[in-house]
């Protein structure tokens, strides 16, 4: 019965979900939040113009309630020793993620997920506490921004997937090559 329950829930959460995504437009570059300078760095967004939904690694999309997602070009990535990067490859890379809330609400990063796919298979993402930072899971006001770096082992570096979901209330975006 618990499981009847918990599954009943499950998907009423996801129904809600859907009916209250908040929609995303493609941008030329994120706005800065109030606790960091303009954008500099590897996450500089380029000159493209993505379709709704979809983006290509280097350029920022923002979703319609000011909610803005920066994702830099991916690069070779060393783990350490301790860290877990999956069995199936041996091509590591690393991605900056730069989010910034102009929603006019405080926003939780702390449930936004990615996953990667490359040459038509799942990557791994890498937990290396030794190298990498955790997400953040602080509570960003309005007009504040997080960075951190996220890292996954791939079948081909040169094809790649990335799906990001911020949470609930927002659509998911693709970012490519």
């Amino acid at each position: 019965m618990k499981t009847s329950l918990a599954s009943l829930v499950l998907v009423a959460a996801l129904g809600l979900a859907a009916c209250t995504s908040v929609p995303a437009r493609p941008v030329e570059s994120a706005p800065a939040g109030s606790n960091q300078p303009a954008q500099s760095g590897t996450a500089t967004p380029s000159a493209n113009t993505p379709k709704e939904g979809v983006a290509t690694f280097g350029s920022s999309y923002t979703w319609e309630d000011g909610l803005s997602l920066t994702l830099g070009q991916p690069a070779a990535y060393t783990p350490s020793k301790h860290a877990y990067t999956g069995s199936q490859f041996t091509h590591y890379i690393v991605i900056d993620v730069r989010l910034v809330n102009n929603t006019g609400s405080p926003w939780d990063p702390g449930i936004a997920h990615a996953t990667l796919q490359s040459a038509n298979q799942e990557g791994d993402q890498i937990f290396d506490s030794g190298k990498l930072p955790d997400q953040p899971h602080t509570t960003l006001l309005n007009g504040r921004e997080a960075s951190y770096k996220m890292a996954f082992a791939v079948a081909d570096p040169s094809d790649l997937v990335l799906e990001f979901t911020p949470d609930w209330t927002h659509t998911s975006v693709l970012f490519h090559h």
